[in-house]
């Protein structure tokens, strides 16, 4: 029986750059890894072919599931795989905007690429990830980046964070990610949808990048996070907006949701370490799951 474990991420800001003609967005944002919450994999050889999938969350069929789909992108890339049954237990909240499901299959790709008799080359686990989901590709490398694109365009960033704490909040909440961007699109991107089909529908442009100053970050810093999805979410799930400002109220240098929801999170400084740790015993008495973590350069 081999066992791995999956982290998990946190967007430190989420910008939406436009939408190309295909319907997928085009995203900036600051992607960094975490090593909890965290799922974990068991997984047996069967001898035979394809896979099995168990778990006992409400809501994960083996169908839809991301393992599902990283074994059989795997398969189309290198040919093929051994048979394997797979227990999944999760601790990643499902519709969180931790990228619980793209951690699982980076997960299950990287070891089903350690195992082929002709591994995959970097260029062809990529593509595998990209077949399960746009999160995917950034768990592979598993340390902070810039994302750009749907996900495939990773910029491994040298900013220091080993001066943040992290406060990260996940109430029982589930954030379907195509209803976000469904919902985003209808408040902002309807107009310019209708006047541009063949290219992106809003150019990228320097007051939407998560840096502005190109590939290099020496301009970034945590005062500059912001989601534009919150726009989208937080009138639906009102609950949301109010932990971020709880979050605010009790410190934090800033906050913002991760991803499409339904976490979110606030930074506080180290000097702010007994403010952080304040904040993160108030919200777990609010019964919600709450992680207090040093934030780094290094991932799970």
């Amino acid at each position: 029986m081999i066992h791995l474990t999956a982290g998990c991420k946190v967007n430190l800001g989420l910008h939406v750059v436009g939408m190309r003609a295909d319907g997928y967005h085009e995203l900036d944002s600051l992607f960094c890894p975490l090593p909890t919450p965290c799922d974990h994999l068991e997984i047996r050889e069967t001898g035979g072919q394809g896979i099995v999938l168990r778990c006992d969350e409400p809501g994960v069929t083996p169908e839809r599931n991301t393992l599902t789909k990283a074994y059989d992108a795997f398969v189309r890339e290198a040919g093929g795989a051994p048979g394997i049954a797979v227990q999944l237990r999760k601790g990643i909240p499902l519709g969180s905007g931790l990228g619980g499901g793209s951690s699982d299959a980076a997960a299950l790709l990287l070891w089903l690429n350690e195992r082929a008799g002709l591994p995959l080359d970097a260029a062809g686990l990529v593509r595998a990830a990209l077949a399960v989901g746009a999160d995917a590709p950034f768990f592979l490398y598993n340390q902070p980046c810039r994302v750009q694109g749907i996900g495939e365009i990773l910029t491994p960033t040298d900013y220091d964070f080993s001066g943040l704490l992290l406060v990260l909040v996940c109430p029982e909440i589930h954030v379907d990610t195509a209803w976000a961007f469904a919902r985003y699109d209808a408040l902002f991107l309807h107009a310019d949808r209708m006047a541009t089909q063949n290219s992106l529908t809003k150019s990228p442009c320097e007051a939407n990048k998560i840096f502005p100053s190109g590939t290099g970050n020496a301009t970034w810093s945590v005062r500059d996070i912001r989601n534009d999805l919150e726009a989208a979410v937080f009138p639906q799930y009102p609950q949301l907006a109010a932990i971020k400002a709880e979050l605010l109220r009790f410190g934090a240098d800033t906050a913002c949701m991760s991803g499409s929801g339904s976490s979110v999170l606030g930074l506080f400084s180290r000097v702010a370490a007994a403010k952080a740790e304040d904040t993160a015993a108030a919200l777990r008495a609010k019964k919600w799951s709450v992680y207090l973590l040093p934030l780094g350069n290094t991932g799970m």
